[in-house]
Parts: structure tokens; sequence; C-alpha cells
């Protein structure tokens, strides 16, 4: 009896881990087919791209603030004072 239960035991943690491997394979091998790779790839890049535009934009916000800083130091008017508009 306790032999018949070691083999059940043993066939039933078998089956779990097989069919356990079965469907993270089944997972890999959809996660590397090309529409699933495009698809990543075109997130990827759309992200970037996201945050290059709000690091650009911060850039400019920085740039103004610190143009605005050294001139008010330096009593330098802006471009647009100098020329009346």
């Amino acid at each position: 009896m306790k032999r018949v239960f070691t083999l059940a035991l043993g066939l039933g943690a078998g089956v779990i881990v097989g069919a356990y491997v079965v469907h993270r394979l089944d997972e890999a091998q959809r996660a590397v087919q090309p529409a699933q790779l495009a698809g990543s790839a075109g997130r990827v890049a759309g992200g970037f791209a996201a945050r290059l535009k709000e690091a650009a934009a911060e850039g400019r916000v920085a740039a103004a603030e610190r143009e605005a800083e050294l001139r008010a130091r330096f009593d330098v008017p802006s471009v647009r004072s100098a020329l009346g508009a």
C-alpha cells in the first residue's frame, strides 16, 4: 500500500510539473512570434520617443530659466525688449 501511494504521489507531481513546463514553453514560443516582437518593439520605441520629447521640453524650460537668471544677474535685456516688441 505504501508503494502504491508513493507511486501515485510521484506520478501526480510529474504530471503537474510537466504541465507547468509545457505551459511556460508555450508562452515563450508565443512571445517570440514575429507579430509579438513587432508589437513589443513598437511599444518600446513609442515609450522612448515620449521620454525623449519630455526630456527636450524640460531642457528648454531649464535653459529659459537659466537665461532669465543670467540676464537679470548681468543686466542684459532680452531680445524682445531690445527690439521693442
